[in-house]
């Protein structure tokens, strides 16, 4: 088994199972074209696209299954750029953000604590990436409406892999939203999977 450096790695290193932690080179854009907003049904059916996808590449290995995954949501942080300014944040570029307080954090204190073998961030949200009509969700639920749109996304996936999928490898253990970052300037949707293990009939 491959030992924990709880940082930052491949998707590559991950699907090999060649080291553990948490990734952000497995992006997808939520929306149609740079220019465009992000529609939350369009978004939902890209991720179940895209977590089938990724369970596919981990599981490409005869001797190495998936024996639970959990879908969950972080935030991140701007990056500043000189003493007064922040950097421009690209969606599908995670060098643009600040990770160790949102990816980082929940890997070091709760994933790899758990023995998970990996955390594979799925895709990220921003207020100026969402239509303007959805600013009614605006502080309705305690907290920004990327925050909202991201805590709906990922119950919709919970949802889907329990309901519709009946995949007993879901490993969520409560519907609820749990807490918010409050502030953060964007929200993160993610894939969190322990493997199997070989030496366990």
């Amino acid at each position: 088994m491959a030992v924990a450096r709880g940082n930052k790695v491949t998707f590559d290193e991950l699907s090999k199972n060649e080291d553990r932690g948490y990734c952000v080179d497995k992006l997808i854009d939520l929306r149609p074209s740079e220019d465009d907003t992000i529609c939350f049904q369009d978004a939902k059916e890209a991720l179940i696209k895209h977590i089938d996808k990724i369970i596919k590449e981990i599981e490409k290995k005869p001797d190495q299954k998936i024996d639970e995954f959990i879908i969950g949501k972080t935030f991140f942080r701007q990056r500043k750029a000189g003493s007064r300014g922040y950097q421009e944040v690209d969606l599908t570029d995670a060098s643009t953000w600040k990770l160790a307080e949102g990816p980082g954090n929940r890997w070091s204190n709760t994933y790899n604590e758990k023995g998970f073998n990996g955390l594979v961030v799925l895709a990220a949200v921003t207020r100026k990436s969402l239509p303007k009509r959805y600013r009614k969700m605006e502080n309705k639920f305690g907290c920004n409406k990327q925050e909202a749109f991201v805590i709906g996304l990922e119950q919709a996936l919970i949802h889907h892999f329990m309901f519709t999928e009946c995949d007993d490898r879901l490993a969520n253990s409560s519907l609820e939203p749990g807490k918010y970052s409050k502030g953060a300037y964007g929200a993160l949707v993610y894939f969190a999977y322990k493997l199997e293990d070989p030496n366990e009939e």
